[in-house]
């Protein structure tokens, strides 16, 4: 039996819309179904609260027994912060589980099914909606093999790949359509990372802000989504028209210490910042600016040991990994985005193509490059979206293969 589409597509519905505000889990929908009516839904909540099953089977308030319930990924069979979802399954009587892909998590990938399966629970994987299933599970992936946070860099460019005038000017080049979703993708992120180069020039919030935009610009995607070549990405489909709930505050990260940190500047008007930097370099900094030196004990400021470009990238990331970041958004510069490329930790590729030619200016990606094309960086499940006259081209650094039973 494969079972209902509708029945999965609600329950990563619901995982969709919980992204933002799970890490360090992965965000996951449930659905409890009765006589192919829907009974109950749930989703996981913040770290420490109840996971999408069992918030699907309390909202259920009763027996469920001969229920079936759709989960977009394979129920927890282990103690964490919570006890395993397996047990809630089984102790309320679901008679069978529809999944799309396993947990990548070692401790729980098959052992969940199996806990079912061995109390009588049968398990349907739903083949047909594993993709939907992975591009919402990428960061989770990434994050609990490696211990590093996934990272989406995300640029807006010119016809002639420059994100920005030779003055430094960038303001605006996408259009307004553009930069309403690159908000929304703001909202499902737990972190954005700048320079300080970014910093000192734009002085920007990095927060989600949907009220400057007209309300025909969301009309815009709810009305007629725009429509998607390649790989049907059930991420950025969301993106485009779901509802996207309660808003997150992304943890706002800048990378390097400016000569002359403004404390008035927009990403510091709470404490949910950080800056970044290297040891070594503070330590100059420190001694030749006295002013500098007396700000950093108000700065959020975390200092890493680091021998090059490359090892302070992986420092910063496995410092945010260990404070549960676990999807992170790269927006400037060309620098930094360079050195993320060049220390192998970009992820996914969201670019915004405008028909504008600058014909000189700021390169999207200032890194070390290549001397062959064969040598060039393949992207993979490659996604196209026109977005009035800009088009968004997304793509990934590795193909997501996920485990069968």
């Amino acid at each position: 039996m494969e079972g209902n589409r509708k029945h999965m597509e609600l329950a990563l519905s619901i995982a969709f819309r919980q992204m933002g505000w799970t890490s360090p889990n992965p965000p996951v929908g449930a659905v409890i179904v009765r006589n192919e009516s829907v009974i109950a839904t749930g989703g996981t909540g913040p770290c420490g609260s109840d996971h999408a099953e069992v918030a699907a089977l309390a909202c259920a308030g009763g027996d469920c027994r001969g229920a079936d319930m759709y989960v977009s990924l394979e129920p927890c069979s282990h103690f964490g912060k919570t006890p395993p979802c397996t047990a809630a399954i089984i102790a309320a009587g679901i008679s069978r589980v529809f999944i799309p892909a396993l947990d990548p998590n070692p401790l729980v990938s098959g052992r969940g099914v199996a806990e079912l399966e061995k109390a009588g629970v049968r398990v349907v994987l739903m083949e047909k909606a594993a993709d939907y299933a992975v591009d919402l599970i990428r960061p989770f992936k990434k994050y609990i093999l490696r211990h590093r946070p996934f990272v989406l860099s995300k640029s807006a460019v010119t016809l002639d790949g420059r994100i920005a005038a030779r003055s430094g000017d960038s303001k605006w080049i996408s259009s307004e359509h553009s930069r309403y979703l690159a908000h929304r993708l703001r909202a499902k992120v737990d972190a954005v990372i700048i320079g300080k180069n970014t910093f000192v020039r734009d002085n920007p919030s990095l927060n989600v802000r949907f009220g400057e935009f007209d309300p025909s610009v969301a009309r815009y995607f709810s009305d007629s989504p725009p429509s998607m070549s390649g790989r049907d990405n059930f991420l950025l489909k969301s993106l485009l028209s779901a509802e996207i709930g309660e808003v997150s505050r992304p943890l706002r990260i800048v990378i390097g210490l400016p000569e002359d940190v403004d404390m008035t500047g927009n990403i510091m008007k709470d404490d949910n910042y950080l800056f970044f930097e290297r040891k070594d370099a503070a330590d100059r900094l420190m001694r030749k600016n006295g002013p500098l030196k007396k700000k950093t004990g108000s700065l959020n400021l975390h200092l890493v040991e680091a021998a090059s470009r490359e090892d302070e990238i992986r420092a910063v990331l496995e410092e945010l990994s260990r404070r549960g970041v676990m999807f992170a958004l790269l927006e400037g510069g060309g620098r930094l985005a360079g050195s993320f490329l060049d220390a192998g930790e970009i992820d996914e590729f969201f670019y915004i193509i405008t028909p504008k030619i600058a014909g000189d200016g700021v390169p999207s990606l200032a890194g070390a490059g290549v001397d062959l094309i064969r040598d060039a960086l393949v992207l993979r499940d490659v996604s196209v979206i026109p977005v009035r006259d800009d088009i968004i081209y997304n793509g990934y650094r590795e193909p997501y293969h996920f485990e069968m039973m």
